[in-house]
């Protein structure tokens, strides 16, 4: 497609046109299924180009956020006329069975209501009300007609249901996405979509179901203990089934030693599907209270900008310089390093200027000048190393909401290392990204983990038959704590370390030769295993665990 924006303007424009005019609700049905290839080839290219892009977005992005939203909206608006249409005036269906209609319609509408859903939890937005209403009255409406178990071609393609596909974006909003990366997302829904018939609708009078949703309300499904006495449109969401199945199929994967499982036919990463398991499968509660603390702090982001400062501020090749420098070897090509045979014909230049040198006369240093130059001309920071500011929203003793105002960094996402502190004369503390939260064009609001209040920067090598055979890699060492059991723990990038592997760790002069152990945890932009010392033999292999240390971060 030439011209995506183009393509779903027009489409835009068509449907706000069609929503309008008076015409027979079979011939309506007829022209949005007309349409509907072409909406879903638009809406489908719009969502990826939208998947590994900045928390803020550039306003040609955004505008094309908004093309989506406003598509999804009228289609699914078109297809509530035609049912609307269709219940009251039956007869004017001539050429198929009006239920039949009624129960496609409401899928299809279904399916664009939820399109909205999946793209406010994609974008880090708050889902509007309306939103939420629209999908609870359009699947009552099929309750009322018993047409939800009736299976139908999916708007989505393959075959559906109206209970189906209404439930998978409520099951998608329990899994408290902004832990998540935008494609770890897309892939939970398209397992969500394979596996959502696991999932059984209770009344609200039963007792089992770990989640309660109104019909009449206009909000995502709750925690059950959280409703004192539901209604009668209230329905439970027992999700205990899709549970059993999800686990047999991590289970299946890690006896087999890879590291992704099926889920229908949807390959789903083994820590994503802990998360989807943690998510559905129990009621998730704090461990600890907020407090609510405004201040400012120091914050830096990203793995190679936090190993930079925490090892004070020196560069990944100043931790492998070795003690000795080599002379340069000479060399014909570059004239700078031909040996010279006679003095320094630079040194007998004419210095022009010796107010503004730092050296006197007779050599020895000029000290106002030297203060007086470095003033002048502030060390700079590599670039990616920079110092933000950044607000506390509140605290609690595992970590910070932080808010990032209206212009956040673009590196801003789940699972990214971050160091903070308040001032200069405070060591940095090392934290990682676990939700993101984007009010609009408002701000933007992180929870932050602290993993450790002081770490270490090293550079890694890793060691095969006793000898290194790769480049300096960025790791960081933390200090033993309870959740690692009195052990130190390393902090390495997300690829290329696994249990077992053993590594030569270098800082200046020091030197230390490691093996790694159990992986503790896993996101977009670390791993974290624990830390042998010595080159010790291979351990069975052990399944990646996410340690939470009790603690809920949900925004």
């Amino acid at each position: 497609m030439a011209d995506p924006s183009g393509v779903a303007k027009t489409l835009r424009d068509t449907l706000n046109e069609l929503n309008r005019a008076p015409v027979d609700p079979e011939l309506r049905y007829e022209l949005l299924e007309t349409l509907r290839p072409s909406l879903t080839q638009t809406l489908t290219l719009l969502d990826r180009m939208l998947v590994n892009q900045p928390l803020v977005m550039p306003p040609r992005l955004q505008a094309l956020a908004a093309l989506s939203d406003q598509i999804g909206g009228l289609a699914c608006t078109a297809y509530s006329i035609c049912v609307m249409q269709a219940a009251r005036e039956p007869a004017r269906i001539t050429r198929r069975a009006p239920a039949r209609l009624v129960c496609e319609a409401l899928e299809h509408a279904l399916h664009y209501g939820a399109h909205k859903v999946v793209l406010a939890l994609n974008l880090q937005l708050p889902i509007e009300s309306r939103t939420w209403s629209t999908l609870h009255q359009t699947y009552l409406l099929g309750e009322r007609y018993r047409l939800t178990e009736l299976t139908v071609p999916g708007a989505g393609g393959g075959e559906s249901s109206i209970r189906n596909t209404w439930l998978v974006p409520l099951l998608l909003a329990c899994c408290q996405t902004g832990q998540l990366l935008r494609s770890d997302i897309a892939v939970l829904h398209a397992a969500l979509r394979e596996s959502v018939a696991g999932c059984r609708l209770r009344p609200g009078a039963e007792a089992e179901g770990l989640f309660a949703v109104d019909l009449n309300g206009a909000s995502p499904p709750v925690y059950r203990s959280s409703m004192a006495m539901p209604g009668k449109q209230v329905r439970l969401l027992d999700t205990s089934d899709l549970i059993a199945s999800a686990t047999r199929a991590r289970d299946t994967a890690r006896k087999a030693g890879r590291s992704a499982a099926l889920l229908g036919e949807t390959r789903v990463p083994l820590p994503l599907l802990d998360h989807l398991l943690d998510c559905l499968g129990s009621e998730r509660e704090r461990a600890n209270r907020r407090v609510i603390v405004s201040e400012p702090l120091q914050a830096v982001l990203g793995f190679s900008a936090a190993h930079f400062h925490l090892a004070g501020e020196r560069a990944l090749e100043d931790l492998v310089q070795k003690p000795r420098n080599r002379a340069a070897s000479h060399s014909k090509e570059n004239p700078f390093l031909v040996e010279r045979k006679d003095d320094d014909p630079w040194a007998a230049t004419h210095d022009t200027d010796r107010s503004h040198s730092s050296l006197n006369r007779d050599g020895s240093i000029n000290v106002l000048a030297r203060a007086r130059t470095e003033r002048e001309a502030p060390t700079e920071l590599p670039a990616n190393y920079s110092i933000v500011r950044v607000t506390t929203v509140d605290a609690s003793p595992g970590g910070y909401c932080l808010d990032w105002g209206a212009n956040a960094p673009g590196t801003v996402r789940n699972g990214e290392l971050l160091c903070l502190r308040r001032d200069q004369k405070d060591p940095w503390l090392l934290g990682v990204i676990r939700w993101t939260r984007r009010r609009h064009a408002s701000s933007t609001t992180t929870g932050v983990e602290v993993l450790a209040s002081r770490a270490e920067s090293w550079a890694c090598q890793t060691l095969r038959d006793g000898a290194s055979q790769a480049a300096s890699l960025r790791v960081m060492i933390l200090p033993p704590n309870r959740l690692s059991q009195g052990r130190e723990t390393i902090i390495t990038p997300r690829t290329g370390f696994a249990p077992g592997h053993h590594l030569l760790l270098q800082r200046g002069q020091e030197q230390r030769t490691v093996t790694l152990g159990k992986q503790m945890a896993f996101s977009s932009g670390m791993s974290q295993f624990e830390v042998r010392e010595g080159l010790l033999a291979a351990e069975e292999p052990e399944a990646a665990v996410a340690e939470k240390g009790g603690i809920d971060y949900t925004p």
